[in-house]
C-alpha cells in the first residue's frame, strides 16, 4: 500500500503479530464464559431481523465475534490487516473455520464490493486506525441500503493527552492492585503500543462523539451511542479494569 502512513501501519502490523498469540488467549477465555452470550445477546438484538445475513467482522483478530456469529447460523467474511491474528482466528474457529471466509485485508480500504453485506461488526479496532474517516466511508460502502454497523469501542489512550483521563486512568491501575485482579493493561509491549498510539487520530479525540461525527460524514444515518454497553458485555474483572475507559456502541444505518 503506497501511502504516506505506510511506516506507521507497518508498526500497528508488527505490534498485534507479537500480540496474536496472547490476545488469542484473552479471546478462548470469552468463547468459553458468559461473555460470549451476554455479547451475542446484545448483537444478535441489533441486526437486521427474519434471515441469517452477511455479516462483515472488521479487524477480527483471533475471531470472537465471527466465531460467535457463525455458532448462530450467520454467514460471516472475517478481516484483519495481521496474518498472524487470522491464523489464531482460524484455529479458534476449529470444525466451524470452513464457513467463515476469512480475509487479510486493511479495515480502511477494503477489496470488497458495494452493498455486500446485511451487517458490519467491529470490536476495539477504530481507536487502531491512522484514518478512521476512511474506514467509516468504507463500512458504509460495502453494506446495503438498510444495513447496520455496529461498532464497539472506547477511548482507550486518551489518557496520553487529557489530564483528567490520566488521573482516572491511574485510579483504575490502583484499584486493580488493590482488589487483586488481573491487570488488564500489564502486558509486554505495553510502552510500545502507547508510542504508536501518540500518533493515533482518535488517541487526542473526544469519544464517541468524533465517532458520531465521522459516521454521519460518511452517509449513515440514524446514528446512536450506547455509552454504557460495557455494562452489558464485560464481565466483573473488566468492569473493574475500565472504569475510566467506558466501552460504547455505535450503531448506524445505510
Amino acid at each position: 500500500m503506497e501511502t504516506r502512513t505506510q511506516p506507521l501501519l507497518g508498526a500497528i502490523e508488527q505490534y498485534w503479530t507479537r500480540r496474536a498469540e496472547s490476545y488469542s488467549a484473552v479471546v478462548r477465555y470469552e468463547m468459553a464464559h458468559d461473555n460470549e452470550q451476554n455479547w451475542m445477546s446484545v448483537i444478535t438484538g441489533e441486526l437486521p431481523r427474519g434471515q441469517f445475513g452477511r455479516v462483515l467482522d472488521v479487524g477480527t483478530g483471533p475471531g470472537f465475534f465471527a466465531v460467535a456469529l457463525a455458532r448462530r447460523g450467520y454467514r460471516v467474511t472475517a478481516v484483519d490487516y495481521t496474518q498472524a491474528m487470522l491464523d489464531q482466528a482460524r484455529e479458534n474457529a476449529g470444525a466451524l473455520a470452513p464457513a467463515i471466509d476469512f480475509r487479510r485485508m486493511d479495515a480502511q480500504r477494503l477489496a470488497l464490493p458495494d452493498g455486500g453485506f446485511d451487517a458490519v461488526v467491529t470490536r476495539n479496532l477504530t481507536w487502531n486506525l491512522e484514518d478512521p474517516q476512511a474506514a467509516y466511508s468504507e463500512w458504509r460502502r460495502v453494506l446495503r441500503p438498510g444495513g447496520v454497523l455496529l461498532n464497539f469501542d472506547a477511548g482507550w489512550y486518551s489518557y496520553l493527552y487529557d489530564g483528567e483521563k490520566q488521573a482516572a486512568y491511574e485510579r483504575d491501575r490502583r484499584r486493580v492492585a488493590e482488589l487483586g485482579v488481573r491487570d488488564f493493561n500489564d502486558y509486554p509491549d505495553g510502552e510500545a503500543m502507547e508510542a504508536i498510539s501518540r500518533e493515533l487520530i482518535l488517541s487526542r479525540c473526544r469519544r464517541p462523539q468524533a465517532d458520531v461525527r465521522m459516521a454521519r460524514r460518511a452517509g449513515f444515518a440514524r446514528v446512536c451511542v450506547d455509552p454504557a454497553v460495557g455494562e452489558r458485555v464485560w464481565d466483573a474483572d473488566e468492569k473493574i479494569n475500565y472504569v475510566s475507559t467506558p466501552l460504547f456502541m455505535l450503531r448506524a444505518e445505510k
